[in-house]
């Protein structure tokens, strides 16, 4: 007999996709079924032998020069180099981007950082945000209104959308 939740529950809940009330159900139910602990032990151990595993190899030099030279040329490849900056000019060039790199963050930053504990509506979107992707994470989540009919279609939306959306009957 197949445990249902070996294949609805379990790989959301090995990647941490899972609420913690799905997650901590799971949980329970591993205390009671011996297939899913066998099936969990099974993606760990597989989850672990791909991440020791030695999957990068290094194409050899030959192989470039295959396909650069089936490209005839379409493809230019050049080295970047900085003619004149060694030493110093190399050294003030890292300087000055990095410190551009920090002003640009830091005016990010402060452009966008909470204007005190009154943002309300920063605190509303958030919370939409955050409500919107839990509500993505429920497993049958795909389709909200299982139907083609506007008159079910329509006040669904009612609510969610400023404006009335069209909806077609596919069922043609």
């Amino acid at each position: 007999m197949s445990c249902e939740r070996t294949h609805t529950v379990l790989h959301g809940y090995l990647d941490g996709e899972l609420d913690a009330v799905r997650a901590e159900e799971f949980e329970r139910h591993l205390e009671d079924c011996r297939e899913c602990v066998a099936e969990l032990e099974a993606q760990e151990s597989l989850r672990s032998a791909l991440v020791r595993a030695p999957l990068y190899a290094k194409a050899p030099e030959s192989l470039r020069e295959k396909v650069l030279g089936n490209l005839g040329g379409a493809v230019v490849v050049r080295e970047r180099r900085f003619p004149g900056l060694t030493g110093r000019g190399l050294a003030l060039r890292m300087f000055l981007s990095a410190a551009a790199g920090f002003l640009g963050a830091f005016l990010s930053w402060y452009a966008l950082r909470p204007a005190g504990s009154g943002n309300a509506a920063g605190e509303v979107v958030a919370a939409q945000v955050v409500d919107a992707h839990l509500r993505a994470l429920q497993p049958g989540h795909l389709t909200d209104v299982a139907s083609t009919d506007q008159h079910t279609v329509k006040p669904w939306f009612d609510g969610k959308l400023d404006f009335a959306p069209p909806v077609n009957d596919f069922a043609d």
